[in-house]
């Protein structure tokens, strides 16, 4: 008999905690739509830098393919993602 009081209580205390400490669900907010640009550029080796400018307010993302010519083994393309 005391096993089930005790059984109780617990899950009367657990049922309890879960509805005072319930944390609300939050909704994400809608978004506009936003067009990104991908935009490759060249790096011919490691050691030179290769300024470029790109279209678009922000980098969104930024994605490297090492190796794109076997004759090139410094050279990488670089992928850029940019919104407007």
């Amino acid at each position: 008999m005391n096993f089930l009081k005790i059984g109780l209580a617990a899950l009367f205390g657990f049922v309890l905690g879960a509805i005072l400490f319930h944390t609300p669900t939050a909704r994400a907010a809608a978004q506009a739509t936003t067009h990104v640009f991908i935009v490759p550029v060249w790096m011919p080796d490691a050691k030179t830098p290769q300024p470029s400018d790109l279209s678009g307010a922000r980098i969104a993302g930024i994605s490297c393919v090492p190796k794109p010519l076997p004759n090139a083994p410094d050279a990488t393309v670089c992928y850029v993602a940019t919104t407007n």
